[in-house]
């Protein structure tokens, strides 16, 4: 099916870009903060858990916020697709705010898993974030800003764990949480101010309903992005919740672990951060199809290797390798979507895009606890590894793109300035 007719840009996409690139990077440093360190921190909840429970728990906490924001992303978007995708943008940083708070006076593993999913159902910074630049970009800069949309998450990624570990040895886990509930409020205030999102036309028809946004995503080439979105985050997180265990194994020093975790978490986010708008750019030139197949490929293989060091220096650098292939996976997965969805329902859309990489974030983090606990942490790198695969398998079931290929392309670290 062809592509929906795409109407002129928003003259403020440029400047929205900007300001939602700075938000997004600040806002996912916060959530990144601890994120590498709470099988950590579950083992101080619970200071009688064996390891496999510790496990266990921390691929439960991983997990929780994925099944209930899976549900309530697709309804958010609808709302809005009604009501202006900037309020949502506000909402969910405000709601992640308010959730991160109260994990700082957690006292159990059980009552982290309460919180983390209240953190599921209020949240959603980022689809949103997504819907509102790839309604107003241009249809032939809309993989460039994507993938620069992905450059900032990573670049959060970064930044939250290089800094987090070092803070988390000074100061301790519950200070990390107040930190990161007030990154995110702060972020929540510079986006009311700073965004200026485009006004709807008076009288303009109704925005999609729910059903009729699964209707139309069902006949296009959408249904195979949302199994190529669960695969790639199924087989990321596979490996996160036992992480910083897979590092204390290689030798890390106890008294450095964390910071080490943070190292060893954060380049793979650092390389994202400069690869991502290369592979937008890219994939705008030479097809999303081509481009999906080659880092997904080349991602099965970086796993397979992590899955046979024996030294965290090794292991650093297979995290940069895949970090580099990585910037050219979720981007160009949501380019997919967005080029064939209309822009008055790419809110609703976009949703399911992101209940498709949240439920394989639910499902990677529960099968990679249970997998550490039975089958020892290696093999399930090597599972990741599989997953990949299937998902290059899966891109090649993507129609050819259609997409005038562009001119040669600027700079693409940059952002753009006009």
């Amino acid at each position: 099916m062809a592509a929906p007719p795409t109407p002129a840009p928003d003259p403020h996409w440029r400047r929205n870009l900007r300001v939602l690139w700075w938000t997004q990077l600040v806002a996912v440093s916060g959530m990144s903060l601890i994120l590498p360190f709470l099988p950590l921190f579950v083992r101080q909840l619970g200071p009688g858990l064996d390891l496999a429970q510790v496990q266990r728990w921390s691929g439960a906490i991983f997990a929780a916020p994925f099944l209930f924001a899976a549900v309530m992303t697709p309804l958010w978007g609808w709302v809005g697709d009604h009501s202006g995708r900037k309020v949502m943008v506000v909402r969910a940083l405000v709601g992640l705010s308010a959730a991160i708070f109260l994990m700082a006076f957690a006292r159990t593993p059980g009552q982290l898993l309460l919180l983390r999913i209240l953190q599921g159902m209020v949240s959603g910074f980022i689809p949103a974030a997504i819907a509102l630049v790839s309604a107003s970009a241009p249809r032939d800069e809309l993989g460039y800003a994507l993938a620069s949309m992905g450059s900032s998450q990573a670049g959060g990624v970064v930044a939250g764990p290089l800094l987090g570990g070092v803070l988390a040895d000074l100061l301790g886990y519950r200070a990390l949480f107040l930190l990161t509930a007030a990154i995110e409020l702060a972020a929540a205030v510079g986006v009311a101010i700073l965004i200026n999102e485009r006004q709807r036309p008076a009288g303009r028809e109704r925005p999609p309903t729910l059903i009729e946004n699964a209707r139309h995503a069902a006949r296009t080439p959408i249904p195979v992005a949302l199994v190529g979105l669960f695969l790639t985050q199924l087989s990321i997180l596979v490996v996160q919740p036992f992480l910083a265990l897979y590092v204390e194994s290689l030798g890390a020093a106890a008294r450095h672990l964390s910071t080490t975790t943070g190292v060893v978490f954060g380049i793979t986010g650092l390389a994202t951060l400069f690869s991502a708008p290369h592979w937008g750019r890219w994939s705008d030139r030479i097809g999303r199809r081509r481009a999906l197949v080659l880092t997904f490929a080349g991602g099965g293989g970086v796993f397979l290797l992590q899955s046979a060091v024996h030294h965290v220096a090794w292991l650093f650098v297979l995290r940069l390798l895949q970090g580099i292939l990585a910037g050219g996976m979720l981007p160009a997965l949501y380019a997919v979507i967005a080029t064939h969805t209309p822009e008055r329902q790419r809110g609703g859309v976009m949703g399911f895009g992101s209940s498709a990489t949240l439920l394989g974030g639910l499902a990677g983090p529960i099968l990679g606890g249970y997998l550490a606990a039975r089958i020892g942490m290696r093999p399930v790198f090597v599972v990741s590894a599989g997953l990949l695969a299937l998902n290059a398998v899966n891109a090649l079931r993507m129609p050819p793109d259609r997409e005038p290929r562009l001119p040669a392309p600027r700079r693409s670290w940059e952002l753009p300035t006009q």
